[in-house]
């Protein structure tokens, strides 16, 4: 079976190579609202409220094809994420709390912009899909001791 190759699943198959990223993504799911929801829905609930906590500019820029990812503040991510949140984060992270806030910073704008084909969030279920798809294709392209090997 051929390996079906889409604009998203490179994108999120990069961002997805690291495993602090991976690492970083996935406990952020984990520790944000709604609790009980799955993963990829909790997930797609962030993504969905950066637009309102963050600009038309900045948010316009990551669903974007054409333009350069604009840059979130430490403040608008702790508004996303909230405190109790990023605190929660930090301790599965085994980091602070300022570390935290920096490193989704430096991550959330290339998240929205590598699951947004064609300008909209896919939703919770393809999301689910393409990161299972994305973490599967990372851990085989890193050969027989998988991704876990520094």
């Amino acid at each position: 079976m051929a390996k079906r190759s889409t604009a998203m699943n490179d994108k999120l198959s990069t961002l997805l190579d690291d495993p602090e990223v991976r690492e970083l993504i996935f406990a952020m799911a984990s520790v944000t609202p709604p609790s009980g929801a799955p993963v990829a829905s909790r997930l797609h609930a962030v993504l969905l409220y950066l637009a309102e906590t963050t600009t038309k500019e900045q948010y316009g820029s990551w669903l974007s094809e054409d333009a350069v990812n604009k840059a979130i503040t430490v403040e608008q991510v702790r508004t996303t994420i909230g405190d109790s949140a990023i605190d929660d984060l930090a301790q599965l992270m085994s980091a602070s709390p300022g570390i935290v806030v920096w490193q989704l910073a430096a991550v959330l704008p290339d998240l929205v912009d590598a699951v947004s084909p064609g300008g909209q969030v896919v939703d919770p279920d393809r999301l689910a899909r393409e990161i299972a798809e994305a973490s599967a294709d990372d851990d085989r392209s890193a050969g027989s001791f998988g991704s876990r090997v520094h």
